[in-house]
């Protein structure tokens, strides 16, 4: 009976183990290795650009556009205007050269010229709108935006496809980067990339916001869900590109708190190794920088029951204690 005990508690409280290494080894045999259906991975080298996190909030174009639809009004009018201040030229330079020869009243003359004024004064006022127009648009948005939308072409249909969000990059950030990751619900792996459009010093002051740091525009490959305003984003620091490898989160096997994984030594021998450090890619994926190495066997399915299978061969049997009670 006390032996039945003894066995049951040791089930029931955690094995205390020590460290030979940060490592320990199992034995599993080729057809039990089948049996649980254990695969592995050869590790390469690769490289790991740490990321900020942050959040970017999508600009509403509607004024921008409001704005190019006065615009073209406005080239339009003056397009009017210019061709009737041609008119009144040509008219008035030959009603001048009719007076001259007495073919016609000084009086038709002077209302000519009256006109010409007009056509002047009004082609003058339009140009004066349009001026103002492009000034006020560049200084709230910008040259870039400000050039896409106050012309004629189509430029600015490119911008429209898109999503256009304001992001303020982080004080110690010197250079913006020329590519940032960004995800409407904030889910790294279904994150696409947005490329750097224009700084957005202007058009962030209009917005009467706390954020810290310097904003910027930054334009995604492909339009994004209209009612989500902010998105979250991901910031590479190039600066601080690591070396080590990869490896699928199936991999990892916990015990006390502490992440570990199995390498394939030879056929039958597996060694258990602690992960110290390891940085979250993403959902499936941890980047590893020291604890592992390129040519390494990293057990990447299995590893579960290989934990099972060393702990059970921890644990003694009824036969060993009948031994020790001789």
């Amino acid at each position: 009976m006390f032996k039945s005990l003894s066995l049951i508690c040791l089930f029931l409280l955690p094995i205390p183990l020590i460290y030979a290494d940060d490592a320990f080894s199992v034995q599993i045999e080729p057809e039990q290795q089948l049996s649980i259906a254990l695969t592995t991975q050869v590790l390469v080298n690769t490289q790991y650009t740490p990321e900020l996190t942050g959040f970017a909030t999508r600009v509403n174009l509607t004024p921008l556009l409001n704005t190019r639809q006065q615009y073209l009004k406005l080239m339009t009018e003056q397009a009017v205007a210019e061709i009737t201040l041609d008119r009144a030229q040509q008219n008035t330079k030959r009603i001048a050269s009719l007076h001259r020869n007495n073919a016609t009243s000084i009086r038709k003359l002077l209302d000519q010229q009256s006109q010409l004024k007009i056509a002047q004064t009004k082609h003058h006022a339009l140009q004066q709108q349009i001026t103002n127009l492009r000034l006020q648009t560049r200084s709230t948005w910008g040259d870039k935006l400000s050039q896409q939308f106050l012309s004629k072409d189509s430029a600015m249909l490119d911008t429209l496809n898109k999503s256009l969000y304001l992001v303020y990059l982080p004080p110690n950030i010197k250079q913006p980067s020329t590519s940032i990751a960004i995800a409407a619900f904030g889910l790294r792996e279904s994150a696409q990339q947005a490329s750097l459009l224009a700084p957005a010093f202007n058009y962030a002051n209009t917005q009467q916001t706390q954020q810290i740091g310097t904003p910027f525009f930054y334009l995604t490959e492909t339009a994004q869900t209209p009612a989500q305003q902010r998105a979250a984003i991901w910031i590479p620091l190039p600066e601080q590109t690591l070396n080590g490898v990869s490896i699928p989160s199936s991999a990892l096997v916990w015990h006390l708190g502490q992440a570990f994984v199995y390498l394939q030594i030879n056929d039958e021998l597996f060694k258990r190794i602690k992960i110290t450090h390891k940085k979250l890619i993403d959902s499936s994926t941890y980047f590893i920088q020291d604890d592992l190495q390129e040519g390494d066997k990293l057990v990447i399915s299995g590893a579960q029951m290989l934990l099972s299978e060393e702990f059970r061969n921890q644990i003694p049997t009824e036969d060993d204690d009948d031994d020790d009670d001789d």
